[in-house]
């Protein structure tokens, strides 16, 4: 049941409808389908307890959702291991619009003059392309009159705690809060695009540069308003919340609040040194705690002489204080030397009438099923990753075109999680993507696995990110897949691109031909790789004729010897096929010129080869490979 377009009633339940329930009846909502019992807090049936649920009059005299807006301050853990949950929700903060989207009309549910007060409250999480709204009474666990879970350093502000405990229902019970996956909790309270980005790997290969453009890319993400949470892992059990010396503390996430530059001898500065840009900078990240405490205690921790190197107005406007509120700032070489995982959830401006940088979005749902195929058979669209060939072609495939030297797509892959609500939940399967280089005209299927040009890691996760960056103009088809054939999950593909990717789904296994729409029963691959012409320099494309169609590789710039590198693919009825390919000069003045023609055959031998043909002074090389089975490539 949808409240409206994008927004879906967790348990069918109403705000509007129980709101008016209470009203009529005169009595505060108490959840039936989220008691304020044992069996709300715990997996296992039974289980005893001290814990007494109180509403918030009753554990302070004023209650309210929101005391002065919303600050990481607000959101402190509480007993419960679910740092992962309250980070985000720490970092959620930061961004009005996004807060606003996850408590919806907060002024109309607050305590107060004008508001009916009915123990009732609304939330809002994504859960696999939708908004799903959360209802709960605010009826809260506590021992010796103090709330066990989330909570809020102001005693009588409730909103993270009543935020929780909506959370907590969508996952079935409090207890299943316990450990969790960082960017599941970011996608839960953004419905934004979660990256995790592991340091070493990151930095493995080039450190120093490698340094310099992840914080250039956390400064811009957080700039707009991406939320981003910081974690070191823990190798083993024992190590998880182990303080180390520093100050930090191991299997623990921190919300990212801040990352800047920060002047330096801001007291000494002169107007020369201003107009020069000669002022020393330190690059910075600030990081909050959700315990509220525990902060790091090395260089430019609080009240540390580092700070002295900055004015007074500058250490105000950073929030500076030596308060233990589990808020720091720490030099951005400390922060790569500790943290090993950064999660970054990217928000996507998709509005094509926005003045600020807008994406192209595609957004596909599908289902990996064998639908009563045999493995690898037309109709099975599970066919497992590239470990399995033979099925692997089977999955479902997407194609898209990319045509800007400098490029930037970013592939997030979600499955539909089984028994959401409930206690006991079936595990994910397996997925991952992977992306194929194909020829430039295909618009059918794929039949034979290549090379990954990208992959993502496969895991047991509600999602998987990919991401692109500046990748040879082409196109290309991406395949979402389980690891082992045929698994059965449904999934969501979403796709950003500063370009637009003319993105769509494949499903036509061959095309027709002919006048009578035919079958084909021959398909050729053409494979235009390089070309040889001394003596000469300029902007080369070459032209691809099969008597029927012409067709054109892009413009390889200022080269003697041009190496274009890209297919065409062709179906046909008949064994041999002759095709001309021609090199022209690209001139930016006048018509082009033609340097030379070659003609090429085409033998359905089921097998390919290569042949270097030369014409005048110069020659070209082509690949040609010729099946007499239309599915074969």
């Amino acid at each position: 049941m949808r409240a409206r377009a994008g927004t879906t009633y967790f348990g069918r339940q109403r705000y509007s409808t129980i709101r008016k329930q209470c009203e009529k009846s005169g009595q505060l909502f108490v959840d039936t389908e989220f008691p304020p019992t044992n069996s709300s807090l715990f997996l296992e049936q039974g289980r005893s307890s001290d814990i007494v649920w109180k509403r918030p009059a009753e554990i302070v005299t004023d209650p309210h959702l929101f005391v002065e807006g919303a600050s990481p301050n607000d959101v402190t853990q509480g007993i419960l291991g679910n740092c992962w949950f309250v980070s985000a929700c720490s970092a959620l903060t930061h961004n009005t619009a996004l807060l606003d989207k996850v408590i919806p009309n907060s002024n109309k549910q607050e305590w107060g003059p004008g508001n009916t007060y009915s123990g009732l409250f609304r939330f809002r999480f994504w859960r696999f392309g939708n908004w799903m709204e959360v209802v709960v009474d605010d009826l809260l666990p506590t021992r010796d009159g103090k709330l066990l879970f989330a909570r809020s350093k102001t005693p009588n502000e409730f909103w993270s705690a009543l935020l929780e405990k909506a959370f907590a229902k969508l996952y079935g019970c409090y207890e299943n809060l316990v450990g969790g996956h960082l960017s599941d909790a970011l996608q839960d309270v953004s419905g934004g695009v979660a990256e995790t980005i592991s340091m070493s790997k990151f930095l493995k290969n080039d450190p120093a540069n490698q340094s310099n453009l992840l914080f250039e890319r956390l400064s811009m993400a957080y700039e707009n308003e991406a939320l981003v949470i910081a974690a070191i892992a823990a190798r083993t059990k024992e190590e998880i919340e182990e303080t180390l010396d520093c100050g930090l503390v191991k299997g623990h996430a921190y919300a990212v609040t801040d990352v800047r530059f920060i002047e330096l001898n801001a007291k000494e500065k002169s107007i020369s040194s201003f107009l020069l840009g000669s002022m020393e900078k330190q690059r910075m990240i600030r990081l909050q705690n959700p315990w509220g405490e525990k902060e790091w205690n090395g260089p430019w921790s609080d009240g540390s002489p580092e700070w002295e190197q900055v004015t007074d107005s500058t250490k105000k406007s950073l929030g500076i204080t030596v308060d233990e509120d589990g808020e720091f700032w720490m030099p951005w070489e400390s922060f790569t030397q500790y943290f090993t995982d950064i999660s970054v959830c990217q928000l996507f401006n998709t509005s094509v009438f926005s003045l600020a940088k807008s994406y192209d979005e595609k957004i596909f749902f599908g289902h990996w099923s064998s639908n009563g195929a045999r493995s690898g058979a037309p109709g099975d669209l599970a066919g497992g990753c590239l470990n399995f060939p033979a099925s692997f072609c089977s999955n479902p495939q997407y194609v898209f075109d990319v045509n800007d030297e400098k490029n930037e797509v970013m592939f997030a892959l979600t499955q539909r999680e089984v028994g959401e609500g409930k206690k006991r939940r079936e595990p994910f399967v397996c997925i991952g993507m992977h992306i194929m280089r194909v020829e430039r005209n295909r618009v059918t299927r794929v039949h034979q696995p290549t090379e990954p040009v990208e992959a993502s890691d496969y895991a047991n996760a509600r999602s998987v990110f990919l991401h692109l960056i500046d990748v040879r103009p082409g196109r290309y088809i991406i395949l979402p897949t389980t690891y082992a054939p045929r698994e059965q999950a449904t999934y969501m593909l979403r796709a950003y691109s500063s370009e637009k990717l003319h993105m769509k789904e494949l499903k036509r296994q061959a095309p027709s031909v002919g006048w009578c729409w035919q079958s084909a029963s021959h398909v050729t691959r053409v494979h235009i790789v390089d070309a040889s012409l001394p003596g000469t320099s300029g902007d080369f494309y070459c032209m691809l004729d099969d008597g029927k169609s012409q067709l054109r590789t892009r413009t390889m710039r200022e080269s003697t010897s041009p190496k274009w590198d890209e297919q065409f693919l062709f179906f046909k009825r008949s064994a041999r096929q002759k095709y001309a390919v021609e090199v022209w000069e690209d001139r930016k003045i006048g018509r082009d010129r033609l340097v030379g023609r070659v003609d090429i055959i085409a033998l359905t031998d089921n097998d390919s080869r290569e042949e270097v043909k030369e014409f005048g002074e110069g020659k070209i090389r082509v690949k040609i490979a010729a099946y007499d089975d239309p599915l074969y490539l």
